[in-house]
């Protein structure tokens, strides 16, 4: 009678549903904040790769119109724009010499420098790159 009612109350805990969502979130909460993570990770890099080429394209256009003395105050004027995220940035502007007519802005930052979450750490190895060429006017 007692190994009946043994089985009887293993059974009854085996069906017994309470808790159940709660196993459920702690195995499956790791793989969605490791997800999340990712997503604000390559994000953050797809924003500053986005703002790095329109950097690039209005120093080339100001470095073209004559807006700037030389090519060392363009590059200053790029590396500035880009400073509120990390002052790892590089900035070279190049005028034409010719038989070339486009100016060139190159601008790179690692990474590393500028990603808002690194804690996946997958591919943050080299930098970011933005260049732009413009017909000088």
């Amino acid at each position: 009678m007692r190994d009946r009612f043994r089985l009887f109350r293993f059974w009854q805990f085996w069906r017994d549903q309470g808790g159940a969502s709660a196993v459920e979130f702690a195995l499956i909460a790791p793989l969605l904040f490791g997800l999340l993570l990712g997503i604000i990770q390559y994000g953050s890099l797809f924003f500053i790769q986005a703002r790095m080429t329109d950097t690039a394209r209005d120093t080339a256009r100001r470095l073209a119109v004559g807006d700037f003395a030389d090519e060392h105050e363009a590059a200053a004027y790029a590396a500035s724009q880009l400073a509120q995220w990390s002052n790892s940035f590089s900035a070279t502007a190049t005028l034409p010499v010719p038989p070339d007519h486009d100016v060139e802005v190159k601008l790179s930052v690692p990474k590393r420098e500028v990603a808002w979450i690194n804690l996946v750490g997958i591919g943050m190895d080299g930098d970011l790159h933005a260049e732009f060429h413009m017909l000088k006017e």
